[in-house]
């Protein structure tokens, strides 16, 4: 029984490894992965922590408006009563006699001691609750400025967000294209083998020279030295793509061999938009203006109510067993806290916060226009990569009908080899600026999308 079972597992792990291996190696999307880098990109998960360590900090804040409620306890044991007194120890005589004689009479009756003693051990414990009523706004100020940092972290998370997936798409976009052109080397060599049997034969039969089969075979090795290049380019911008994913770094990586989808540039917007950073900067002046606001809260007064309630125990021997030093009690108060020397150094500290706020306004205004500056540097980089484009079709065409003729001049004997050869490299060239100029394309359409938040 136990071999059929080993041979079942056997069976079962042979028809499972090559399906596993098939996955590993399963084409990548842009798609999959941006969702594999939303996933698992350290970024993007420390982006995240960020909001979830603002909101608790938040949750903090929150408390001060509840009471603040204390518990304490204390105890203690003395190797003798920390007040001890006899009659003898009373100054006045004539109280002394009295206490003498009232003690010799009923004294001994009642069990008392001639000397008193207290507090030789005892404990207590006790509840306090404080409700602050008013202080001074710092509470109101604190929960504003706690809700700013939630707010500023979940926008620092949309601009790494943004940073992050732009990174994965260039990686993703420049594999695409070194894998096009490495389609492009594969067809130029098949070229090139053509070529180099028509002019092998040639040569045999004496109809062209052995120096032009020799500059084919230049040729064919300058597309090998691209092809090694190509493929070191390969090995980076898998790894590359495998890091800004989540992936363990590999050489197996394969993307999908689709087209570059085109779209329709965007028009420039009518009026700005209000981009993440804009934002940011504006929650960094109010950050500041709230600092100041807490700073003026401690220059005002503050009142609170409270109740307490305790229960001790303390030892005497006035009466058999103590009975009678076993108390609870509770009370209620209030209490008013005026600085009345806070003020000299309350307002220097206000002066300083107020050079804070206008260094935060002037940085608002300073990055807020580079930033306007930044969105136009992008809207003519879309219009540029989307002209090169249309400049690179146009070439290609000519490279394309420019080698035609010249293919067919040198079958007639009206080229060299040298000629067509020429032609032949221009063909490829051009084929590979317009992969580039593609790519730059999608590339800019994408950053300006996200710059502009536009459709």
């Amino acid at each position: 029984m136990r071999t059929r079972f080993y041979i079942l597992l056997a069976v079962l792990t042979v028809a499972i490894w090559p399906s596993a291996r098939t996955n590993a190696s399963t084409p990548l999307t842009l798609d999959s992965c941006i969702a594999m880098a939303k996933r698992n990109n350290p970024d993007l998960r420390r982006a995240e922590l960020n909001i979830r360590k603002a909101e608790e900090v938040k949750a903090q804040a929150m408390t001060k408006y509840f009471p603040q409620v204390r518990a304490t306890a204390f105890g203690y044991h003395a190797l003798h009563p920390l007040v001890e007194i006899g009659i003898d120890d009373i100054g006045n005589a004539s109280v002394r006699d009295l206490l003498t004689t009232l003690y010799g009479n009923y004294g001994a009756a009642l069990g008392l001691d001639n000397t008193l003693s207290l507090f030789q051990y005892g404990y207590t414990a006790g509840v306090t609750a404080v409700q602050p009523v008013f202080m001074g706004g710092k509470i109101v100020a604190g929960n504003r400025l706690a809700q700013v940092g939630v707010e500023a972290a979940k926008l620092q998370a949309e601009i790494d967000q943004r940073d992050r997936l732009g990174q994965v798409e260039e990686s993703y976009w420049m594999l695409y294209g070194l894998a096009q052109k490495q389609h492009i080397i594969d067809d130029a060599n098949l070229l090139l083998d053509t070529l180099y049997q028509t002019v092998e034969m040639a040569v045999e039969a004496g109809l062209a020279l052995p120096a032009d089969l020799l500059q084919v075979e230049i040729r064919r090795d300058d597309i090998a030295h691209r092809q090694m290049q190509l493929q070191s380019g390969m090995r980076l911008a898998r790894r590359a793509l495998a890091l800004a994913i989540g992936l363990e770094v590999s050489d197996t990586i394969v993307i999908a061999d689709d087209t570059i989808a085109t779209s329709p540039v965007p028009a420039m917007p009518q009026q700005s938009f209000a981009s993440p950073e804009s934002r940011l900067l504006d929650l960094q002046l109010r950050a500041e203006q709230l600092k100041r606001r807490m700073a003026l809260a401690d220059a005002l007064p503050q009142l609170a109510v409270g109740a307490n309630y305790s229960y001790g125990h303390l030892q005497t021997n006035l009466l058999r067993d103590g009975i009678r030093s076993r108390t609870g009690n509770g009370a209620v108060f209030v209490t008013l806290n005026v600085p009345l020397t806070g003020w000299w150094e309350t307002a220097h500290r206000l002066r300083e916060l107020d050079y804070s706020v206008e260094q935060a306004r002037l940085q608002a205004d300073h990055l807020n226009q580079q930033l306007q500056l930044r969105d136009i540097q992008a809207y003519d980089q879309l219009t540029s990569a989307e002209a090169l484009v249309q400049i690179r079709q146009r070439t290609l065409a000519h490279a394309q009908e420019a080698y035609r003729q010249m293919q067919t001049n040198y079958e007639a004997g009206l080229a060299t080899i040298a000629e067509l050869l020429q032609a032949q490299m221009a063909l490829t060239q051009a084929q590979s600026d317009l992969t580039d100029a593609r790519i730059a394309l999608r590339v800019s359409t994408r950053r300006y999308r996200d710059l502009t938040h536009t459709e």
